[in-house]
């Protein structure tokens, strides 16, 4: 459903907790840089097991999401942090950022474990919604 409604400029972006199409998913990682999905059956299955989605439009175009994935209790992880390029530098990162904070405000506490990997230069953005770099003793992994 659409709960919000921001302006910009001459644009009404609409802010909504629905699902995006998997389809328009697909087409806004190609055009906010963050690479293609090949497997139109796998993104129907990431973008189901979400925890928590937020995408914004400008019209009926998908504009920009993010989202949580985790077991909702305990593990949680903040993907698809994504703006097309054409509507970036407007602060709808900072949007979408927000909505997942508060989110995680409402449904978590201190015990939570709550990550993300972040492209540069993300990591600034990210860095003031309470994430930090790993300590000296932990680091990050990605499975190849």
């Amino acid at each position: 459903y659409i709960k919000k409604v921001k302006k910009d400029r001459a644009n009404v972006i609409k802010i909504s907790y629905d699902l995006p199409n998997s389809l328009d998913y697909i087409k806004l990682r190609v055009n906010s840089g963050m690479g293609n999905k090949k497997s139109i059956e796998r993104v129907d299955i990431a973008l189901k097991n979400s925890l928590f989605t937020i995408s914004l439009y400008d019209e009926k175009k998908l504009i920009g999401m993010g989202r949580i994935i985790g077991d909702g209790g305990i593990s949680y992880a903040v993907t698809d942090i994504m703006v097309d390029k054409d509507y970036q530098g407007k602060g709808y990162g900072r949007l979408i950022m927000k909505e997942i904070d508060n989110y995680f405000c409402e449904n978590t506490d201190e015990d939570c474990y709550i990550i993300l990997i972040a492209n540069l230069p993300a990591d600034k953005l990210y860095s003031k919604f309470s994430f930090e770099y790993l300590p000296d003793n932990k680091c990050g992994m990605l499975r190849k």
